[in-house]
């Protein structure tokens, strides 16, 4: 298997090393150091920062995923699940004529507020 500095990780993805050692540290990575002590992945681990980086998204916290780590298919789901409420709320932002509609459109957006930004 071939094994990646956090150099060579960040020139790929652009995944800094500040966020690898972080992932690594609250044990979502197993990043391991090489003979001369750089923190090194292996290509297999890009996985795993797609699923964390996946679930940020959706709104999960890292400390949470600790204790539960969300299949890439429920990430998926939540993700469409979150697709299908902004095309929602944009299509509303649209219908801003009346003082019901503009009603309508805060409560979209403090319902998407709660359920998604809070999280963060």
């Amino acid at each position: 298997m071939t094994l990646l500095t956090t150099g060579e990780v960040y020139k790929i993805t652009g995944l800094t090393e500040r966020s690898i050692r972080y992932y690594s540290n609250l044990n979502l990575l197993k990043a391991n150091k090489n003979d001369n002590g750089q923190l090194v992945l292996f290509k297999s681990d890009f996985e795993k920062i797609v699923q964390i980086l996946a679930a940020k998204i959706t709104g999960y916290k890292l400390k949470d995923l600790i204790d539960r780590q969300p299949s890439l298919s429920c990430i998926k789901n939540d993700m469409t699940q979150m697709i299908t409420v902004l095309e929602n709320i944009l299509f509303h932002l649209d219908l801003t004529d009346s003082e019901e509609n503009l009603m309508k459109n805060i409560k979209l957006l403090q319902n998407y507020n709660t359920r998604y930004l809070r999280k963060r």
